[in-house]
């Protein structure tokens, strides 16, 4: 198995726990988007079903395990292509539970994307956590918990996944294969969460978000037609969530300095106009919006407002 960095906190608490006999049936593991949950899931999966409790990775249930065809184990998420989990996925998910084991008196299920799940299927799994069947395990990752309702999240045992150190980051998207040249932005866009950046492994974007750094790393002064030219060409193939937050690292400072502070009526236009570069991506989806046209608008607002409050300063 692959290594897992972070979440030590998360890992100490299962084991002691599990060693203790106290497990609860149903664990909620939440954080953001990223941060490698389902890498936390498998490894929790693979240290309770081993034989031993360790995770050994040598005995059969830990070679079965990894290879993905334990018999006790399921899996379940968003299916590709789906908008969201199907109440018919949770009814496989609590017959599976309420089976007897077939290599030991142990089931767990891994149910990730949990935020995904529709109202009727929310509703179906509810049953499931209040009626646990003996020896079943559900192991629960979302990244929104807010939007699981308060009935689910009240019958689980919720262990918050915090972002990961930029050091295991660095780490992380190294091994990923992220050119060494590109690591440095790719951890600031991170922010914690490797899964963020994983488009970076492809050189092309990585390249295009470098260069878009280079184009924005002052805003008020940047060629706008440089600009332009490289919305157009890259837009459809660069995370849009990605273009916005290489905006950010440019214009926090400014938002931070002095003359920010001494002129709220600047701070203020300044601080909206970043917020509409960083709500854009949302907006494209929400509203139909042509991505193209709609970012250069913002950008002519940001730009404008940089300019004012390099004036007021």
């Amino acid at each position: 198995m692959t290594e897992l960095l972070g979440h030590a906190q998360v890992q100490r608490h299962f084991i002691e726990a599990m060693h203790a006999g106290r497990l609860h049936h149903a664990w909620l593991m939440h954080g953001i988007k990223g941060i490698g949950k389902r890498m936390l899931a498998d490894k929790l999966a693979l240290q309770f079903m081993c034989e031993d409790g360790s995770g050994c990775g040598e005995c059969h249930a830990c070679r079965m395990q990894q290879a993905g065809s334990h018999p006790d184990t399921y899996h379940v998420g968003l299916p590709q292509g789906k908008r969201d989990i199907s109440i018919e996925q949770i009814r496989d998910v609590l017959e599976f539970l309420s089976l007897s084991g077939t290599e030991s008196e142990r089931r767990i299920v891994i149910l990730d994307d949990a935020e995904r799940m529709n109202a009727q299927a929310a509703n179906a799994l509810l049953k499931g956590l209040e009626e646990p069947a003996a020896g079943s395990f559900l192991l629960i990752a979302c990244s929104d918990v807010e939007r699981l309702p308060a009935t689910v999240r009240s019958r689980c045992l919720l262990q918050h996944c915090v972002p990961l150190s930029d050091m295991d980051v660095r780490k992380i998207l190294a091994g990923m294969g992220i050119a060494a040249e590109h690591l440095d932005l790719a951890v600031s866009l991170a922010e914690g969460a490797p899964g963020r950046v994983q488009c970076m492994q492809d050189k092309v974007v990585a390249a295009a978000l470098k260069q878009w750094q280079q184009l924005t790393a002052d805003v008020a002064q940047a060629d706008l037609g440089e600009m332009e030219s490289w919305v157009r060409q890259h837009v459809g193939l660069v995370p849009h969530d990605l273009i916005a937050r290489v905006l950010t690292l440019a214009v926090y400072p400014v938002l931070q300095s002095k003359a920010a502070a001494s002129d709220f009526q600047a701070y203020q236009a300044l601080h909206q106009a970043l917020l509409a570069c960083l709500r854009w991506p949302a907006d494209v989806i929400r509203h139909s919006l042509r991505p193209a046209p709609s970012l250069l608008a913002d950008l002519l607002t940001l730009r404008m407002a940089l300019r004012a409050m390099s004036q007021s300063g």
